[in-house]
């Protein structure tokens, strides 16, 4: 069954559509590029206990909401590019 559009011109329709995929997308971005503890630590390959003691000796780059480690994806990538063995900053 087809929706009733009455009302509704091609064009006004086409910018519901592209606004309703660039909020999806926006927000999802947003979303993914906060991590959790845990996240950050499955993403590096680390036991969550050294994790832990990199993000608490201020060596991983994170901040802390709410008593809880959150990370900015963009800046776990930074400090991987930084801490790459052999590369000067």
């Amino acid at each position: 069954m087809r929706p009733d559009f009455k009302g509704f011109s091609g064009c006004r329709l086409l910018n519901i559509f592209l606004f309703s995929c660039v909020s999806f997308w926006m927000d999802k971005a947003i979303n993914d590029e906060i991590m959790t503890f845990k996240e950050v630590a499955e993403y590096l390959k680390l036991a969550e206990k050294a994790a832990y003691r990199l993000a608490s000796e201020g060596k991983l780059p994170g901040f802390k909401a709410g008593g809880s480690w959150r990370f900015k994806q963009s800046d776990i990538e930074k400090w991987i590019e930084q801490n790459k063995k052999g590369q000067k900053e």
